[in-house]
């Protein structure tokens, strides 16, 4: 589990990922948690927000634009 959740931070953290060597296997755990909630919440955000920016077009390009992105 440290193993899988140390490779998941690396790509998030990049060079950066060395620094939870020294955390405990909680201390990891409770980071990859956050991050994990924290990116849920960023990908809610910016799906509302495209939501938005969609509303915000006239409904011919509204919807001429989802089809084309795919939405």
């Amino acid at each position: 589990m440290r193993g899988e959740m140390r490779e998941v931070l690396e790509r998030w953290l990049g060079a950066d990922a060395r620094v939870v060597d020294a955390l405990s296997d909680e201390e990891l755990g409770e980071l990859h948690a956050a991050l994990v909630a924290a990116r849920k919440r960023q990908a809610a955000a910016l799906a509302a927000a495209s939501a938005e920016a969609l509303r915000q077009m006239p409904a011919p390009l509204r919807a001429r634009f989802g089809e084309i992105v795919g939405f």
